[in-house]
């Protein structure tokens, strides 16, 4: 079973009337993997644009060469374009995609899949069911910090933290 991710930017460009560029990640999309290799490696916009630009691929490499030596791309899958990042997350199915990455304001975020037993909320009996949806999105690097402790954020991972608490716009914007 593959822990299945979407890794997305935000366009700095929001005149192209598509301010959001998504690509499908098939395999170990997982906040100790692909969380940790978008952090380590691909920390910057351009970064971030190369990658997706790619396309859907297999799992993620810590170099776009190595993708496309050793991932395959799955290269029937193009990236995806959305207006805004509600629209974007709206199309995420959270049944099938637990991770969503986004680089927007310098900076990588996370949304993670939740999901709710709605066997134990006061109802009508019927079928076993579950809600499944995305949460808000968080700063990547504090979500790293809060699972690896030996590798903590640098200073200006932190100062852009703190100078960009708050969620993520679901507006238009750059990235």
């Amino acid at each position: 079973m593959s822990t299945r991710s979407t890794i997305a930017y935000v366009e700095d460009d929001q005149y192209k009337g598509r301010n959001v560029v998504a690509s499908y990640c098939h395999m170990d999309g997982y906040l100790d993997h692909t969380g940790r290799i978008l952090f380590d490696h691909y920390n910057s916009f351009e970064q971030a644009k190369e990658l997706v630009d790619i396309g859907a691929i297999s799992f993620l490499e810590t170099t776009i060469a190595l993708i496309r030596e050793r991932s395959r791309c799955l290269n029937d899958r193009k990236p995806e374009f959305y207006r805004t990042i509600s629209s974007f997350m709206y199309h995420l199915d959270p049944l099938n995609i637990e991770y969503v990455y986004l680089w927007q304001k310098k900076m990588w975020w996370i949304a993670r899949r939740l999901a709710i037993d709605t066997t134990k909320l006061k109802h009508e009996e019927g079928y076993e069911q579950w809600v499944y949806y995305h949460s808000k999105f968080e700063p990547l690097a504090q979500e790293l910090y809060q699972w690896d402790f030996d590798n903590t954020p640098n200073a200006e991972t932190w100062w852009n933290l703190e100078t960009n608490k708050g969620n993520v716009s679901s507006g238009g914007g750059g990235a």
